[in-house]
């Protein structure tokens, strides 16, 4: 295989035709760029310089091989400049997961528009994804990242989780529903309403939070409707098919006719937080994470 320096040689002889000229650019004595040239001449196999008359052109052979060789030494400088940006974590994609109603309030919007600014040889995939698959994906190391709830039912091996954002609930509900009058509900006037909540396989850590909080107020929740986005449970709740229990920041989702009251007695907590891989390697996720880190400091 031909050396980068053997083809550094023959590029700078090849512009200045001039053994002397040539060695001085390259900072050697001029033996040691004979010895160069020949070098490479013999592992091609072919000459590639022409000597007469104490004058150097380039053979036919030369002129194919610098052009080659200009090539080679291009790739190769844009290959060690990608390993340097790839090293600080410049360069690269992150795979990122995230829960449905994450992306309602401004902290993972503005993590992704930060991480981007400072960072923007990194591509970021986003797929919206339940918890559990989250967690899952990031363990086997199919995805980098995750925006998910606390408290996770389970987290598997070598992922750990920051916590973001703490978040209560709130009640969704139509703007004329006799609740709305109320500044605060409390838990126990929900125990009779038909409420639209969460699939438990969908947003299984937001509908046992739900299921907790009404048990501890001593009933069940009356579902009518389990749907697997929060989008939608607002626009069920818009067209009178029942209340609904939500993270704070669906407030954020606007919709004619539904109105958002805070719980008067409920002390769920339903908080946004980063998995990532114990430990990960990469710099990409290291910067992420430590940007993330810093936002939960604010």
């Amino acid at each position: 295989m031909l050396e980068l320096k053997l083809l550094r040689s023959f590029v700078l002889l090849a512009e200045e035709l001039h053994f002397g000229r040539a060695a001085e650019r390259l900072h050697i004595v001029q033996p040691a760029l004979t010895q160069q040239i020949q070098s490479l001449e013999r592992q091609i196999g072919t000459p590639l310089l022409n000597r007469a008359r104490g004058r150097i052109s380039l053979t036919d052979a030369g002129v194919l091989v610098l052009a080659e060789a200009r090539k080679t030494l291009e790739q190769a400088a844009r290959t060690e400049a990608i390993g340097r940006l790839a090293g600080r974590g410049e360069v690269g994609r992150l795979e990122i997961g995230y829960v449905g109603s994450a992306g309602l309030g401004d902290l993972m919007p503005t993590l992704l528009r930060d991480f981007r600014a400072g960072h923007p040889g990194v591509e970021l995939a986003l797929t919206e994804m339940a918890v559990g698959s989250q967690l899952a994906a990031i363990s086997t190391g199919t995805l980098d990242l995750g925006f998910i709830r606390l408290p996770p039912l389970s987290l598997p091996p070598r992922v750990a989780v920051l916590p973001l954002a703490p978040e209560g609930l709130v009640v969704a509900l139509a703007a004329d529903h006799p609740l709305a009058a109320l500044d605060a509900i409390p838990v126990a006037r929900l125990a009779t309403e038909p409420m639209v909540l969460h699939h438990p396989t969908s947003g299984a850590e937001l509908r046992s939070q739900i299921d907790d909080l009404c048990r501890r107020h001593g009933f069940s929740p009356h579902v009518v409707q389990a749907v697997p986005q929060v989008a939608l449970t607002i626009r069920l709740v818009a067209a009178g098919l029942g209340i609904s229990l939500v993270p704070a920041t669906t407030t954020w989702l606007t919709v004619a006719g539904v109105a958002y009251r805070p719980l008067a007695d409920g002390d769920a907590r339903y908080e946004l937080a980063l998995a990532h891989r114990e430990d990960d390697p990469a710099p990409a996720v290291r910067a992420f994470v430590a940007l993330a880190a810093k936002a939960a400091e604010v």
